[in-house]
């Protein structure tokens, strides 16, 4: 395979800059019909060969990158009789499953950054954020923008029967059978429960609620592991500097913000029009405002 001599700012130019995000990173539920909405984008893309070589060089193993899936990089790379690199091996399940725990205790305890813990645990940065949403819990009225995982859905569902049948006594296969999940999932799913509540406990110490602290750095990770961020997101993170940026009569266009923050431009106009929509910034009431209210 070639390798191209491109300028830093590549992913700049990338198609998939502006399109939704979810679309690149498939799991074993995605249809092949958004599969294929994937790589119609990179079909058109400016600089997809530079993605292409950018992905094999990294090792990813989640996204569609270059017009082609993980499984379809290493089919290339086998023809050119080269092997792939990958230093990234582990999966976001085997990562939650055997090192939920140290995971959660390192990102949130010993603040490591999310390339630092992929690279300890030879994993990747989107297989450290998708291990991470299935060991920490929704907090009330949250949302995540990728739809959930297996095992996500059978923690929320049935989370406690799961608990209940292995206090009886019942084995995974038995387990599997009653939820009509294979007992595969029924493993996987008691041992990242294990795994998150042995996070939990570490990092709950000195009055702090250890479930409070993981679910207040998913945005955090969620920005570091390069994945796209939702209008929420966007809001949430940067929502006041985004406006006041644009609003301080400085010039600065909407897609000179996204570029100063290092976000999707579209995802930043979107969320501009919706907390400026009514004319005003979304903030929460003065004390003087509130007295008048009252």
């Amino acid at each position: 395979m070639s390798t191209l001599t491109v300028s830093a700012d590549w992913q700049t130019r990338a198609a998939c800059s502006t399109a939704d995000s979810d679309l690149f990173f498939p799991d074993e539920d995605t249809p092949k019909e958004r599969i294929e909405q994937a790589k119609q984008i990179c079909a058109a893309c400016p600089v997809r060969q530079a993605c292409l070589e950018d992905a094999i060089r990294r090792g990813e193993s989640e996204a569609i990158c270059g017009g082609l899936t993980e499984r379809e990089r290493r089919a290339v790379v086998a023809l050119e009789g080269k092997r792939l690199r990958r230093p990234g091996r582990a999966s976001a399940r085997q990562l939650a499953v055997k090192h939920g725990a140290h995971m959660l205790v390192s990102l949130v305890e010993w603040r490591m950054s999310v390339q630092q813990v992929a690279e300890t645990l030879g994993s990747t940065p989107m297989g450290v954020y998708r291990a991470y949403v299935m060991l920490v819990p929704l907090r009330a009225g949250q949302v995540r923008s990728k739809k959930p995982s297996v095992i996500e859905e059978l923690l929320h569902k049935s989370k406690e029967t799961l608990r209940s049948l292995e206090r009886r006594g019942l084995s995974h296969s038995e387990m599997g059978v009653l939820l009509n999940v294979p007992q595969s999932m029924v493993s996987a799913a008691l041992a990242v429960l294990r795994q998150r509540e042995e996070g939990i406990r570490l990092l709950s110490k000195n009055g702090a609620d250890g479930l409070e602290r993981l679910q207040a750095e998913e945005l955090r990770i969620l920005r570091e592991c390069g994945a796209g961020l939702s209008v929420s997101d966007v809001i949430a993170l940067e929502g006041e500097a985004i406006v006041r940026l644009h609003r301080n009569g400085s010039g600065l266009t909407l897609r000179d913000i996204a570029e100063q923050l290092g976000m999707c431009r579209e995802t930043v106009r979107k969320a501009y029009l919706e907390m400026t929509s009514d004319q005003q910034v979304v903030r929460p009431l003065t004390k003087t405002e509130m007295e008048k209210v009252a």
